[in-house]
This record gives structure tokens, sequence and C-alpha cells, in this order.
């Protein structure tokens, strides 16, 4: 029997017993293993599955990997990892698509950023876009990783919003090791993106930072003239304002 023949009837088999008792009958890296069946057809994914799940900590943790770190894994190349990172894009949109459709406000986007990031096992950073009206357009996965070591890499926010022909952007971003307000470095980079954002002729209306069970907004940062304008506008009109 040929190792193709092989791993044929040992991928059969994972797909009867899947079908047979479900995802709960089988450990994070099996799952993985199935998954990695459709972009990598004549190996064995076993060992690729335990290596990711090695280097990123959890199924989450490859789940919302970036591409490019996928990619440096033995075994993965890019259109595996392109199936990899869809699978969290496909379940953040149909997460979105159990809150109501409406024109948004800061309020109605912080309750989208709690659900989007509730649980979540990696600091990360979401960005929700929307057109003039405040209509959402949609939202995705920008970094994963701690913000402040996001650096200047403009493109991480700059390159979706353009391409979904956005008028303006929320940020929102988690720790998931400590319960503390933005640090320096945080702060410098929310800035950053602001200003970005701004030379591209959009605007960053809100950037939002969950520490355990506190949530800041990072606009408090931002110059005082800047925020009075803001306070005036339609999308924090319905809102709180400040931190939660």
């Amino acid at each position: 029997m040929t190792n193709g023949n092989l791993h044929a009837g040992h991928r059969a088999k994972m797909r009867e017993k899947y079908e047979r008792a479900g995802a709960d009958a089988f450990l994070p890296h099996e799952l993985l293993e199935m998954l990695l069946f459709h972009a990598i057809p004549y190996r064995d994914t076993n060992p690729t599955a335990h290596l990711l799940i090695d280097r990123f900590g959890s199924l989450s943790g490859v789940l919302t990997a970036s591409r490019e770190a996928l990619c440096s894994v033995p075994g993965i190349g890019e259109y595996a990892a392109d199936l990899l990172a869809s699978v969290a894009d496909l379940a953040d949109a149909a997460r979105l698509e159990k809150l109501p459709d409406r024109r948004e406000n800061r309020d109605t986007v912080l309750k989208r950023a709690k659900e989007l990031l509730r649980g979540s096992e990696n600091d990360k950073t979401i960005a929700f876009f929307f057109d003039n009206a405040y209509s959402l357009l949609g939202c995705e996965t920008v970094y994963v990783g701690y913000l402040g070591a996001a650096g200047f890499r403009d493109k991480l926010i700059v390159r979706p919003a353009l391409k979904k022909r956005a008028t303006f952007v929320v940020l929102a971003s988690c720790h998931t090791s400590r319960a503390s307000r933005a640090d320096e470095n945080e702060i410098a980079a929310s800035d950053h993106f602001r200003r970005a954002l701004h030379l591209s002729g959009l605007t960053l209306l809100e950037h939002f930072l969950f520490s355990g069970d506190y949530v800041s907004a990072l606009s408090e940062y931002f110059p005082e003239e800047e925020r009075a304008a803001r306070a005036r506008d339609a999308f924090f009109a319905s809102g709180k304002g400040g931190a939660e």
C-alpha cells in the first residue's frame, strides 16, 4: 500500500468519526488536522497540526495568527495559510450577523467589539469599516499581538479600509495577559494609525482597548481640539463618550 493510500484511509476514518460523533470527539490538533486536509492533499497533516498549536499555543491562536506567521511554520504554504486565516474571518462575519444590522454609533460598535473579542486567547486588534452614513461595511482582524509592537505599519489598517472604500474606521484591541490602561507604546501606535488614516482621507472615530473587565477609549489621549470636534459628531451623539 502506498503512502498516498495510507493517508487516504486515515482521512476517510477521520471524516467518518466526525460525521458520527461531531467535533466534541476530537482534540484541537485533530480538528486542525482535518481542516488542513483541504489545503494539503497528499501529506500527513497531523505533525503540521501539532507544530501549529505548539507555535501559537492553542487552536484559537492558530486561527487568529497572521498569514506571515503561519507561513513561517514548516509545512504551511500560502494556500494553507489563506485557508486558516479565512476561518477566523468567516467566524467574525457570522458573529456580526447575530447583531442588529443598522446605522452604527459609538455604543453599537462597542457592543460589536465586545462580542468579537470575548474569549480571545491572544492580544489582537480588529478594525470596523463604515461608509459616510455610519453603515458597517465590514470588519476584520488586522493585527495579532501586543498593540505597542505594531510599530508604524500603516498598511495594516489603511489598505483594508481603502479596499472597502470606507470613510470611517473604529479600532478595538484587547489585552489578554494583563488588566491595565494603555501604555505609551499603545497610545503611540493608535495615534500613528489615526494620522496615517487621515493622510489617506479616512477618519479614525474611536479606538477601544479591552483590559480584563475594563474598557478604555484611546481617543482620550488625542488633542483636546480634535476630541471637542468629534464630540459633536453623530457617531458620538448617541454614545456615552469617554471610557466605560
